[in-house]
């Protein structure tokens, strides 16, 4: 794909606008200070050691990604003043109410819809492809059952984790580490707290939130006098999560809660009761159930977690000031990795067999496969360059051995054949059954009494999605939500293939369109950022049409 005209068509065009884009920009006085610059490249955690932007880094990863530093600087500018041209688009973007009621309509909308899915494996129960069709597909598509052309490479690595088997660390040198950071190993105090809530709109009126206050207080004197506190918690908190564990929050650690709330939780006493305290949720009577004051880990327990602190430290410094060692030579003798692997201390590995779009091992890497069948690599037999196939990792690759490309063996994809043809066959049992089953349904069957009839289970479609892990209900729900609302009275039936196994069958009910009015102010602002940016990409976008309708350019696709 990489090498079609197609591909290369593609790039090509990329590039024009790109370059009419920059005109534009420069002749309207768009530009990314110096200091801007700095800030935006030191900002880049691929450029940090230990947090901190580190220059060797930073022009190694530039120089292994085919760029020079001005180079890399040039395009960081060039989209920094694209981005200034984005925002000012987009804070120019007039967004009329119409538009923020519009979008919430439809962004905070609600389906009331069933769905039950078909497995295929029913399908697959007893299914035989016979000997003929199975020699019929090998003759009629042999160019899919092709083994293609592989390689396999010698390569050596250069990683942190590799140094830090290297590295030798004292038991002087972790006691040094553990007494300059004791606050690394302790134990920060934790208690354990349940709560009731008296829950509160963000915008409630000031009376809403007196007469809560006051209905608070109440269950406070009825705790203080005695009452049971989980009780109290089940039958007044609005808190779903902890409400039926009578108010258990678990264990609270600095940090975890409202400052509000967690101030009050480390001020209590073990089994003490607040008072109520008021935050972004509410009303709340919380009270402290066990406390487990601060402790120091000692010193053998965290050993051996110091010793490989130290060993990654040591590891990372030493690979940053390797890696410029281990570029120079298997540049200076591309004729072998032995120099680099006798510097590294460290034997040079080899590969498995793989192909140009798949590998295993070290050839996983995309980088590593497009590098060893480079003419380079394949065809002069030297050294690869240094290659970055992780934030800490570089691999250099050598040719080791080659075969062509060539047709299998019928023998060899028989199984592969009989698994597909199944599959197809399969399949398309079982599209045709969830086909006729909608069709039987519009014709007015009864959704109940036909899925029990096929041992078919319904379950309604989750209200709350984004907090559903069910991946297969996710999936219907995407689908339900494609399609147009039903008339009144009258559902919308449907079928749609969800995966290789499951077939999707739904019943839309009704489409409940998003309340303003229901939703907070923050929902608001987040809608209005949201038709914002996309009114300001718009724009963007026919500026760009603009620019290429107004441009004199000529495309030679002849000499792509």
């Amino acid at each position: 794909y990489f090498a079609s005209r197609a591909f290369k068509l593609q790039v090509l065009e990329t590039l024009i606008d790109s370059r009419l884009q920059a005109e534009y920009l420069r002749d309207r006085g768009f530009r990314v200070t110096d200091e801007q610059l700095s800030k935006k490249i030191s900002s880049f955690s691929t450029f940090q050691v230990d947090g901190q932007f580190n220059p060797t880094r930073y022009e190694q990863l530039v120089r292994n990604a085919g760029l020079s530093v001005e180079g890399f600087e040039r395009q960081q500018r060039q989209q920094g003043a694209v981005d200034q041209l984005r925002a000012g688009l987009r804070g120019s973007s007039l967004v009329v109410s119409s538009m923020t009621d519009r979008a919430i309509e439809l962004l905070y909308q609600r389906r009331m819809a069933q769905f039950t899915v078909v497995d295929i494996a029913a399908f697959k129960d007893g299914l035989i492809v016979g000997s003929e069709a199975l020699l019929d597909e090998f003759d009629a598509n042999k160019a899919q059952y092709v083994q293609p052309e592989q390689m396999r490479v010698e390569f050596i690595q250069l990683s942190v984790d590799q140094l830090a088997k290297q590295a030798n660390v004292s038991e002087l040198e972790q006691r040094a580490f553990y007494d300059n950071n004791v606050e690394r190993f302790t134990q920060p105090e934790s208690r354990t707290a349940s709560h009731i809530l008296l829950s509160l709109a963000e915008d409630a009126a000031e009376d809403v939130v007196d007469t809560l206050e006051q209905e608070s207080k109440g269950i406070v004197a009825r705790a203080k006098a005695g009452e049971d506190f989980g009780q109290l918690a089940e039958t007044y908190s609005k808190d779903p999560g902890s409400a039926s564990r009578g108010g258990d929050l678990g264990i609270i650690r600095p940090g975890a809660m409202a400052p509000s709330f967690e101030t009050v939780v480390f001020d209590l006493e073990e089994g003490q009761i607040s008072d109520p305290v008021r935050t972004a949720y509410g009303w709340h009577i919380i009270k402290v159930t066990s406390i487990r004051e601060s402790d120091v880990r000692p010193f053998d327990e965290v050993m051996n977690e110091i010793k490989a602190i130290l060993e990654r430290e040591w590891a990372e410094n030493q690979f940053i000031t390797m890696a410029e060692d281990f570029q120079n030579l298997i540049f200076e003798q591309p004729d072998s990795l032995n120099s680099a692997s006798d510097f590294l201390g460290t034997p040079i590995e080899r590969s498995d067999w793989f192909s140009r779009t798949t590998g295993d091992g070290v050839a996983s890497n995309e980088l590593v496969r497009q590098t060893a069948f480079s003419p380079e690599v394949l065809v002069d037999r030297l050294n690869s360059e240094m290659l970055e196939i992780g934030s800490d990792t570089f691999v250099a690759v050598r040719f080791a051995d080659f075969r062509e490309k060539r047709q299998k063996d019928f023998n060899e994809v028989k199984d592969q054949i009989e698994r597909v043809l199944a599959a197809k066959v399969a399949a398309d049992a079982q599209e045709e059954f969830a086909k006729k089953l909608v069709a039987t349904l519009e014709a007015g069957g009864d959704w109940d009494n036909l899925l029990a009839v096929e041992g078919l289970s319904p379950a309604d479609l989750p209200e709350d999605l984004e907090n559903t892990t069910d991946d297969v209900a996710r999936a219907a729900a995407r689908v339900v939500y494609s399609v147009g609302a039903p008339n009144p009275g009258t559902p919308v039936f449907g079928s749609a293939r969800l995966s290789a196994t499951d077939y999707l069958i739904y019943k839309l009910d009704e489409v409940v369109a998003g309340d303003i009015s229901q939703i907070t102010g923050d929902q608001v602002s987040e809608v209005k950022d949201l038709i914002e940016s996309r009114v300001g990409e718009e724009l963007h976008a026919g500026i760009g049409r603009a620019l290429r309708t107004a441009a004199d350019v000529q495309i030679f696709e002849e000499a792509l």
